[in-house]
């Protein structure tokens, strides 16, 4: 077999291949006479017709199946011999199949672009300081103090008639919303809690409810807040049968010393909001980080002009519209219940997958420029990592991922660490805040 390959774009290529008769007349002939046992001619037994018959009757549709499965069989050893990646299956061009005479086929198919990466080094930079914003440390504090808050009993002697905010109500709710079926048991329900409602608006629903109607039955009638239920739902009326069958009372723990130390974290509570204070600023500074060298890709972009091939912009869409489907699935949704369909949303993400594209390839063009790669030893080193920080036996994990394909993933993911960080480190880096948004203007994409 003799093979060729020319570039005729920067993404996509044209194989030529030419592979003697004396290798595939054999072929032909079995595939004839394979046809020839199981055609139903009239005139002739099953497996009697006469060659020339044969050839006359199917020899085209043989010739052109025989075509095909020399395409495949062929087609990888082609690139191969001419060290070419394809991204994609071949699209044949041309090819001839006549008895006597070499079978040739052309067929175009697409490959990565070729990148020289230059101007590199020394590329300008602004990474913004790392800030703590109070709200979130007041979050963290009050995460903690849900994690230590108790559920008890009401207390004997309770003097108060209706339930009120602290009150925790299990509950069993069986109704419609519309005419839509809803069900369920054991629910909780958190008296001036609003997330993570079972049916949004119960809990304000039950406002009124008496701490003497615990073990009865009450029926609700309710519309919930549109801008918390599926778009599908929204404006229905919920008629709700609720069995009332406990009532327990939150004691929630002061922000005191005590509450430091039942968290393990701090001897004080002092203690305690620096530890937060500076996770939330570590936390800051890795996404000033992330945002620094994100914007020194674009910007190595706008140095390395070069075309994607279209198949891996398709595959990378692809893969953000599956996740997004994912995410949706778990919270028992679908993209209809946020407004979009697949083609808007693939529309929508198509840029930035365009850029994840074409970022890859460039910092991968760098590594290879740079010799970068990872040692099996770190990588190693890495696996046990990870299965310390996660608690997971390093050899089940490892087979988990390898079955997976994340193995190649995490490889890869610490390869471009290390082409970021070498990138980083030859920038001309500025401490400086994120500018203020104008006045009016809308967010967009821009990653610049």
């Amino acid at each position: 077999m003799q093979s060729s390959i020319e570039r005729i774009s920067p993404v996509e290529c044209r194989v030529q291949v030419e592979i003697p008769w004396t290798d595939i007349s054999g072929r032909l002939q079995e595939k004839l006479r394979d046809v020839g046992r199981r055609a139903r001619v009239p005139g002739f037994r099953p497996g009697k017709v006469p060659g020339n018959v044969l050839e006359r009757m199917f020899g085209k549709s043989v010739r052109q199946e025989l075509a095909r499965d020399l395409v495949q069989e062929t087609f990888q050893t082609a690139v191969a011999q001419n060290s070419v990646i394809p991204l994609t299956q071949p699209v044949l061009e041309s090819s001839t199949l006549e008895s006597g005479s070499p079978f040739r086929y052309a067929a175009r198919f697409e490959v990565p672009p070729q990148i020289e990466p230059k101007d590199y080094a020394g590329v300008p930079v602004r990474r913004r300081p790392a800030v703590v914003d109070a709200a979130k440390v007041t979050a963290e504090l009050e995460r903690r103090r849900e994690q230590l808050t108790e559920l008890r009993p009401l207390a004997e002697g309770e003097t108060r008639e209706l339930t009120a905010e602290g009150d925790v109500w299990t509950v069993d709710v069986e109704g419609t919303i519309g005419e839509t079926r809803v069900s369920r048991k054991d629910v909780r329900v958190d008296i001036g809690v609003e997330k993570s409602e079972f049916v949004p608006g119960l809990a304000a629903a039950l406002a009124d409810t008496k701490l003497a109607d615990v073990g009865k039955l009450r029926t609700l009638r309710f519309v919930p807040p549109e801008d918390r239920m599926r778009q599908d739902l929204r404006g229905q009326e919920a008629v709700l049968g609720v069995g009332l069958r406990e009532l327990r009372v939150k004691h929630v723990p002061a922000l005191d010393d005590d509450f430091a130390r039942d968290t393990g974290e701090g001897e004080s509570l002092a203690e305690l909001e620096a530890k937060i204070t500076e996770k939330i600023r570590q936390d800051d500074a890795d996404e000033a980080e992330r945002d620094a060298r994100r914007r020194l890709v674009a910007t190595l972009l706008e140095r390395n002009p070069f075309e994607a091939a279209p198949s891996m912009i398709a595959r990378e869409v692809s893969a953000q519209v599956d996740a997004t489907k994912r995410q949706l699935s778990q919270q028992g949704m679908k993209l209809a219940n946020i407004g979009t369909t697949e083609a808007d949303l693939a529309r929508r993400i198509r840029p930035q997958a365009l850029f994840n594209v074409k970022a890859y390839l460039l910092l991968d063009a760098i590594g290879k420029a740079e010799s970068i790669e990872v040692s099996d030893e770190d990588f190693e080193a890495e696996l046990v990592k990870m299965a310390e920080e996660g608690g997971q036996n390093l050899a089940r994990m490892r087979a988990q991922m390898e079955k997976s394909g994340q193995l190649v993933l995490v490889r890869a993911q610490m390869r471009e660490e290390r082409i970021l960080d070498l990138l980083m480190s030859k920038a001309e880096v500025t401490e400086a805040a994120d500018p203020e948004p104008e006045a009016g203007a809308e967010g967009d994409d821009d990653i610049a």
